[in-house]
């Protein structure tokens, strides 16, 4: 009954402050960042192109957070409408939070694998993938797109019953926890790789090299890449970025680059059918 009220009070707190969870959230996110940059600084690693690029994802970051009001209200308002029409509801203790927080990240898993082997979707989720250095700001360096989209990932969670906020708590929870693998600080961490997601396994999958497209999608677990035959230890340091650069620091052609590339090729298309097949196959799909 202790377990059912402490989970009863903190979905309550949720509802009342979900926009402060958030903002919390990002000044987390934002006090990394300036940490590390001091200690890049430190280590003389700053020079005017990499501000640049750093410059680039924080932009990005800042025309992200233009379009937040909206995409919480999207993402959080679906939850909140489904859960009040479905007539059952999983009781809410310690017990099943973590099984929706172990659920969202399976979900998460399948969401980015999908997001690089469709096109359409790849196109918001290239902008993360875009810079060529690697550290707390590339992990801003999210499209506003997004928030838009990935609700629908999720939303089955809602249908079968869990409540809406602890499904948008374990959210935040695995977003939160990304953040920090977005570094070339920590090494390598033994035996904790073997269970979660760490900063090495994620550099990989920043990676451009052949050997390391398209790997290490978990966000907390690193487990559901060893289960599905998508784990790859990080054997040298990444070239980071993505196959194709795209050259450029300005936020907004960062932001329109992939679709750009899409809509040449659209334009290109001989049939309806490939045109299709430009949207829905993985990047880099060309006809026969």
């Amino acid at each position: 009954m202790k377990q059912v009220k402490i989970m009863e009070d903190i979905v309550k707190q949720m509802e009342e402050n979900i926009g402060l969870i958030i903002y919390i959230i990002l000044g987390f996110s934002l006090v990394l960042a300036v940490v590390e940059f001091f200690y890049e600084l430190y280590k003389k690693k700053i020079d005017k192109w990499r501000l640049g690029e750093m410059w680039a994802s924080f932009s990005v970051f800042i025309v992200a957070q233009l379009m937040e009001k909206t995409s919480t209200l999207i993402f959080v308002g679906a939850f909140i409408l489904v859960g009040e029409l479905i007539p059952w509801e999983i009781p809410v203790n310690i017990w099943t939070t973590v099984l929706c927080l172990i659920l969202v990240d399976f979900i998460y898993y399948w969401e980015h694998v999908i997001e690089h082997k469709v096109r359409i979707l790849w196109s918001y989720h290239s902008i993360h993938h875009s810079s060529p250095i690697y550290n707390y700001t590339t992990a801003m360096r999210v499209s506003f797109i997004d928030s838009l989209i990935t609700w629908v990932f999720y939303l089955p969670l809602v249908l079968v019953g869990f409540h809406s906020y602890i499904v948008t708590l374990c959210f935040l929870l695995v977003l939160m926890y990304q953040f920090w693998l977005h570094t070339e600080i920590i090494g390598k961490l033994g035996w904790f790789e073997k269970i979660f997601m760490t900063p090495s396994q994620h550099r990989v999958h920043h990676g451009s090299d052949k050997m390391y497209l398209d790997k290490n999608f978990g966000a907390l677990l690193s487990i559901w890449d060893r289960m599905f035959g998508t784990y790859q230890e990080e054997k040298h340091k990444p070239t980071y970025g993505i196959t194709t650069p795209i050259n450029t620091i300005n936020p907004i052609k960062v932001h329109l680059a992939e679709y750009i590339n899409i809509f040449r090729d659209i334009r290109k298309a001989k049939s309806f059918k490939e045109a299709w097949n430009y949207l829905v196959k993985p990047p880099g799909w060309t006809p026969k």
